[in-house]
């Protein structure tokens, strides 16, 4: 298959054929010594089965191909033997397991990146060479995804990305040259249908069910504060309430790897005052942490919670406590600028836009924003002589001074505002 040559000069080549019949191929090793050429002519040769039987490199040819200079590997590349350095022979399942063990990632994240794992093997094989995988065969991929696991519109997207990602690792460590998933749609990640909104009457109606005060704490975090559960629940400590201020310092594992994101202020809302000061009250003398009764982190809380619901007499919602988060977001939203309520609820206006923001009331909200529910619009569909029949003058009346000094309608509207969370709007800007 393979044959070494040796000039008089010292010079040496290895002749090779991949084919009984086949064109005789070269690769020229120079002035080496007999031994080195020798030990470069069973590599050829091994190089040469893997090509003909079309089976990805042992490691140990693999390392040797990467230790060759750039000359030698040119001419190895010319007659076909090592496109890539070798590397590209690295099977799917060998890359797979390689990427993971080099994720900085958290726990749930990794986990995400399992099942993507677990999606890619099932669908091209772990044997699969990854040089093989085309954009073609990533565009059926994304469709088996959708045809055949039965997964929504928003998991395909996520499933998606992260083989996209994955893959970017592939071509940065030259395992590839160019990333099939590069350009495969990946779709909205936003489910809508598991969006929901939990109004204020729901949840207080819930947490009278609740078994004890740190139940109650537990829900409202998530209600009235819009903290993560249970990560950020978990991290809170009585430091981080500042009754004096209103404050509440929060700690954040999510977020922490961004700079200037590891922790953040939340106003200590009336709602969530209430429910801190009766779980202060029945702490243990001396406790550090305000949750101290579920920090187990393998204690499922969805399975209580959902319990919790039925009780009261509800159906519980899809992700249960991430839609408490995102109603509170919501809420405060249709109160505060975007910004503001970002800084609060920690995340960003892209991201609260895509996953947390979810509609109240739309039809109240179309009348309202139309002026359909209000008695100004009802009086100015009057007519004229309809007003004058009612004693309603329709001459502008001026401001009425009070005895504060100023006009009644600008301490009405001064009210209004005050009326629309001005304090903590005032707070804020304190922080």
């Amino acid at each position: 298959m393979a044959s070494l040559v040796t000039y008089d000069d010292g010079l040496r080549r290895i002749d090779f054929t991949l084919t009984p019949n086949g064109r005789r191929q070269t690769v020229r090793l120079g002035r080496v010594s007999a031994k080195h050429a020798k030990t470069v002519l069973a590599k050829v040769e091994a190089l040469i089965a893997d090509k003909l039987t079309q089976r990805p490199h042992d490691t140990e040819l693999s390392r040797w191909l990467a230790s060759l200079d750039e000359k030698m590997l040119a001419r190895l590349r010319a007659v076909g033997l090592a496109d890539g350095v070798g590397v590209t022979q690295t099977t799917l399942g060998e890359f797979l397991d390689r990427a993971l063990a080099t994720l900085a990632v958290k726990p749930g994240t990794l986990s995400f990146y399992e099942q993507v794992k677990r999606n890619l093997i099932d669908y091209f094989t772990a044997s699969r060479l990854l040089r093989d995988i085309t954009p073609e065969d990533a565009d059926t991929w994304r469709t088996w995804l959708v045809d055949n696991q039965g997964l929504s519109t928003a998991t395909v997207g996520r499933r998606v990305i992260g083989a996209r990602t994955l893959w970017r690792r592939a071509v940065r460590w030259k395992l590839i040259g160019d990333n099939p998933f590069q350009d495969v749609r990946g779709g909205s990640q936003a489910n809508e249908s598991r969006k929901q909104f939990v109004p204020t009457a729901t949840i207080e109606a819930i947490i009278a069910e609740a078994p004890d005060a740190e139940w109650r704490l537990l829900i409202g975090l998530s209600r009235y504060g819009g903290l993560r559960c249970p990560s950020e629940h978990l991290a809170l400590t009585w430091r981080d309430v500042d009754w004096e201020r209103g404050t509440l310092r929060v700690r954040s594992s999510k977020t922490a790897h961004h700079e200037g994101h590891a922790e953040r202020v939340v106003p200590l809302f009336p709602e969530l005052r209430s429910l801190l000061l009766s779980a202060y009250e029945a702490a243990p003398d001396g406790a550090e942490h305000v949750i101290t009764r579920y920090r187990d982190t393998s204690a499922n809380l969805r399975t209580q919670f959902n319990r919790i619901i039925r009780r009261a007499g509800f159906t519980p919602w899809p992700r249960l406590f991430h839609n408490l988060r995102a109603s509170r977001e919501t809420e405060l939203l249709r109160q505060y600028d975007l910004a503001t309520v970002c800084r609060w609820i920690g995340n960003s206006p892209a991201v609260a836009a895509r996953h947390y923001a979810t509609s109240v009331d739309l039809d109240a909200d179309f009348r309202r924003a139309a002026g359909l529910d209000t008695e100004a619009q009802q009086k100015a569909q009057q007519s004229p002589s309809v007003r004058r029949e009612r004693g309603v003058s329709t001459r502008t009346t001026p401001h009425t001074r009070n005895p504060r000094g100023g006009s009644a309608g600008n301490d009405c509207h001064e009210s209004t505002v005050a009326g629309k969370g001005g304090e903590y709007a005032r707070q804020d800007s304190n922080l």
